[in-house]
């Protein structure tokens, strides 16, 4: 019985931690994919072009999600097109 209590409380745990995140990572990877899309460099590169550019967002505006910081940079590109 107590194993049943604490494993409900782990699932509970994981439960409320992914709901705190907000976001699928399929969604974050389709924001990734626009993003890269847009950059039109090599893979590799477009990669870590986007991950300096969303720690440079991070700078700017601290605490907020993954799928922000992404919804953001896609923003900024597609208006700089």
């Amino acid at each position: 019985m107590e194993i049943l209590l604490i494993l409900i409380v782990i699932v509970a745990v994981i439960f409320y931690l992914f709901r705190q995140k907000g976001v699928s990572p399929s969604k974050e990877n389709q924001l990734r994919i626009r993003c890269k899309a847009l950059l039109n460099l090599p893979s590799d590169e477009a990669d870590r072009t986007l991950d300096r550019l969303i720690e440079r967002q991070k700078e700017k505006h601290p605490g907020k999600s993954e799928e922000w910081y992404l919804d953001k940079i896609l923003y900024d590109l597609e208006k700089d097109k």
